[in-house]
This record gives C-alpha cells, sequence and structure tokens, in this order.
C-alpha cells in the first residue's frame, strides 16, 4: 500500500512540473513572437509623407502628381507590408493559444486519469484487506481441521464455507480433510462437516471431486449412516461414470440399491433406470421400485412396464403380487405377464394366478381378456390344468360357458365333481377329525382355504383338501 501511494506522488510532482515548464515555454515563445513581427511595424525612420509640392516649374503638376502617386503606392505598401505582419502575429498567436490549450488540455486530463486511478487504487483497498485476512484465517483453520476435537473441527470447517479465497491450491488439503472425517465415528456434527466441505470441493472442482466420491464409495464398505450423503452427489451427477456406478450397484448391491431407488425418485431420475431395474435388479430391489410407482408422488411412468419385466426370467412371487394390485397397470398387460411367469414355472406361480383371477372376478371385460389371452396356444392348455386344479375359481367365467376354455374344463370334469369324487375314492374323516383319509388308507391333513389372500377382500375360509384338482370341503364330507 505504501509503495502504492509514494508511485502516486511521484507522477503528481511531475505532472506539476511538466505544467509550470509548458506554461513558462509557450509565454516566451508568444513574447519572442510579437516583439519579432510586431516591433518592425515601429521603426521611426520609415515615416513617409502624405502630400508633395513643387512650385515655379511649367512641369509642376505633373511631377507633383508623380511623386504623390509614388508616395501613395508606398504607403499602400507600408500599409499592406503591416496589415500582413499584424495578420501573421494574430495567427502565430492563435497557434500558441491552440498549442497552449492542447498541453494544457493534456495535463488536465492526465489529472484526471490519475484521479480515476487513485479512485480504482482506494477501491481495491477493502478487497486486498479482505483477501489477505481470508488468507490468513485459512492458513490458521488448517491445523483446526484435523483436530480430534469433533467441535473445533465444524467451527473451522465452518468458517470455510464463507472463505472465497479457497482455490485449487486447497484442494488436496480438503479432500485429506474429508477422508479424515469418514474416519471418524458418526456424532452431531458428522453431517454437517461431511456436506459442507463436499461442497467446497464440489465449487473448486466438480468432476474430480464427484470422481473421488465414487471412489471412496467402491472402496469402502457401505456405511449407510456414513455414505448416504455421498450417494446424492453421484445420483445428481448425469456423466457416464456415474451412471454406470449406480446401474452396477442397483444390480450387484442389494443394500445400497434399495437406498439408490429412494435417491432417484425423490431427486426425480427413476423414470431414467425403471427399465434397467425391471429387467436387471434382485427382487429386492424391483420390489421396492414397484412400490416407489404406486404412489403419484413420484410420477412413474408405469405404461412400458410389461415390455420390461417380461423380459426378466424369473420373478419373486411377492413382485408378481404387487404387480397385479398395481393400479397404475393395464389389466391386460396384469394378465399377460401372470400367464408368462405361470407358463415358466406353474408350482411357484400358481398362488399369483390364484390371486389374478380372483382380483378380476367382478370385472367381465377383465375376465373376457383374460380368456382371449389364455386362448394363445402356449397358455390354453396351462390354464385348462389350472382350472382344474382350482375348480372353484371356474365359477368366476359362469358367463363365459361358450368359451372353450371354459366348456372343455366342464366337459372333462363332469364326472369329476366332489361328490363323485367322495364316492370313488371312498372318502371319511379321520378318528380324530384331523384328516381324510381315501380308499388306499391315505389320509390328506386338512387345511383352510380361501378364494385369495392378497386381494384385500374378505373371503371366508373353508376347511377342507385337494383331491386330484377338486376341493372336497369337510361340511360336505360330513353331509354325505
Amino acid at each position: 500500500m505504501k509503495s502504492t501511494y509514494k508511485e502516486i506522488k511521484l507522477k503528481n510532482i511531475f505532472y506539476k512540473f511538466l505544467f509550470f515548464v509548458t506554461t513558462i515555454t509557450s509565454s516566451i515563445f508568444i513574447v519572442c513572437a510579437i516583439l519579432f513581427f510586431v516591433a518592425p511595424m515601429f521603426r521611426k525612420y520609415d515615416i513617409i509623407p502624405a502630400n508633395v509640392f513643387v512650385f515655379e516649374n511649367k512641369l509642376s503638376v505633373e511631377v507633383q502628381d508623380e511623386i504623390n502617386n509614388a508616395i501613395s503606392t508606398n504607403i499602400e505598401n507600408v500599409y499592406n507590408r503591416l496589415l500582413a505582419n499584424i495578420q501573421l502575429s494574430i495567427a502565430l498567436f492563435s497557434v500558441a493559444l491552440v498549442i497552449f490549450a492542447i498541453v494544457f488540455g493534456l495535463i488536465y486530463f492526465s489529472k484526471i486519469r490519475e484521479a480515476e486511478n487513485l479512485i480504482k487504487e482506494i477501491q481495491k483497498t477493502p478487497d486486498l484487506f479482505f483477501k489477505q485476512f481470508y488468507r490468513e484465517q485459512f492458513n490458521q483453520s488448517v491445523s483446526n481441521l484435523f483436530s480430534q476435537n469433533y467441535i473445533t473441527r465444524n467451527s473451522a470447517i465452518n468458517n470455510l464455507t464463507f472463505n472465497p479465497e479457497v482455490n485449487m491450491n486447497d484442494y488436496d488439503v480438503l479432500r485429506d480433510v474429508l477422508l479424515n472425517e469418514l474416519d471418524y465415528a458418526t456424532h452431531i456434527y458428522f453431517y454437517q462437516n461431511i456436506s459442507a466441505v463436499t461442497n467446497i470441493l464440489i465449487k473448486i472442482d466438480y468432476s474430480k471431486t464427484i470422481s473421488i466420491l465414487r471412489n471412496i464409495l467402491q472402496k469402502q464398505k457401505y456405511d449407510q449412516m456414513k455414505h448416504y450423503n455421498l450417494l446424492t452427489y453421484i445420483v445428481a451427477d448425469n456423466s457416464d461414470d456415474s451412471v454406470n456406478y449406480i446401474k452396477d450397484q442397483l444390480l450387484n448391491n442389494n443394500e445400497m440399491g434399495t437406498q439408490l431407488i429412494s435417491l432417484l425418485a425423490s431427486n426425480g431420475f427413476l423414470n431414467d433406470y425403471m427399465g434397467y431395474i425391471l429387467e436387471e435388479c434382485h427382487d429386492s430391489t424391483l420390489q421396492m421400485a414397484l412400490n416407489m410407482s404406486t404412489s403419484d408422488i413420484w410420477h412413474i411412468n408405469t405404461a412400458n412396464f410389461f415390455v420390461h419385466i417380461s423380459k426378466r426370467e424369473d420373478i419373486d412371487i411377492q413382485c408378481l403380487h404387487s404387480i397385479i394390485s398395481h393400479n397404475s397397470i393395464d389389466t391386460k398387460d396384469k394378465i399377460a405377464l401372470v400367464l408368462h411367469f405361470y407358463s415358466k414355472n406353474t408350482e411357484k406361480f400358481d398362488m399369483p394366478l390364484n390371486t389374478l383371477v380372483s382380483t378380476i372376478s367382478a370385472d367381465e371385460n377383465a375376465k373376457q381378456q383374460f380368456l382371449v389371452i389364455a386362448e394363445n396356444a402356449e397358455y390354453k392348455e396351462l390354464t385348462q390344468e389350472f382350472f382344474i386344479k382350482n375348480n372353484h375359481l371356474k365359477s368366476y367365467f359362469s358367463n363365459f360357458q361358450n368359451d372353450d376354455i371354459i366348456k372343455q374344463i366342464s366337459d372333462d370334469e363332469e364326472a369329476k365333481t366332489s361328490s363323485v369324487i367322495i364316492k370313488e375314492q371312498n372318502l371319511h374323516l379321520s378318528e380324530d377329525g384331523t384328516a381324510i383319509v381315501d380308499k388306499d388308507g391315505t389320509e390328506h391333513k386338512i387345511g383352510p382355504y380361501s378364494f385369495s389372500i392378497f386381494t384385500g377382500g374378505m373371503f371366508p375360509v373353508r376347511s377342507g383338501v385337494m383331491i386330484d384338482g377338486t376341493f372336497i370341503d369337510i361340511d360336505e364330507l360330513k353331509n354325505q
């Protein structure tokens, strides 16, 4: 600061000296010009008479006229020369004034520029002061950033948050602060410290920081308490590396995968990954995504669910039940999906198909769609076998007795009613009343049966057994 003011003072002295010299030089030049060009006009020996008279000569008149004409001519020449000298003096004076004005103007504007520079220097003074202040504050806080006392660390980190002089040269120190903070057990200031340091690093170098965060999550065992906050930055990043990392975690890390589903939904990115989740991810991840899609607040697009889910080789039963109860998925897609997986594993997906049929039991249009889809050669025989095994569900399709599937089932089961089976198998209750015994002495344990336990409705529980795909009600057996 002292050197700046000294420089301004020296410039001020120089400009004053230049102004003084220029003024004196201009004055001397003007005076010399006037003396040189104007003084000769007043020389005392250049006095000329106005008229001359000649007497006593016959030629006096002609001579007189000639002399007077010569005098007049001489006077006119002197006048013209005097006028020219005056004009020249005026011109020189004007030029001197112009030069003086230019010199004075230059000096004047230089003074204005000097004043402007001085104002700028004065304006810079607070910036220089604060830069020095914040730089010193950072240097003093470095040791506290690694303090074992979490209150001291929090105070130092908070100071960094409002320090505008933190720059790329400090990046490595702040990265070490972040890594150091992750090594501590969680405490009251943990999330605040992590968030503050991460935000500073991102402000300095975004791409480098995101890469470091991914590296931390890959190398350290996932800890929801410590790492959940770091995931938010990865989710918000749309680079290819972050997208691939998220997909990899959704596929292979069940614990982090469920956390990612929640973060993706809350940040509005779940639709971007929904197709991948429906096709590739584990059942726990899929189940959470399906649960999120049932709520309108997340704005999940369910139009292509069938296209993606049908590409899976297998699915958890609970996930399939969630699809059946999903209000936003088209009924036709539900039917196609359930039959699709039922065709892959009839034993595993028998209950979901039971649930589906019970769910659409009150919807004539849905039952019509079910039969149309089942007419497909891939599902027709499977559907017939399903209804033979679950004879009680056939009653839902009483209005479709002319349909090929229902008609064929009726023809095949005409002699397979529960009454016929009771007589054929000579069915009777065991002595303890817990089983039904057939003619071969085989005991069929009595259990509770209901139409569905997943549709949300309340159905009466019936006690009995399933024999040859037909339900034998214990009450009916008692009445025989």
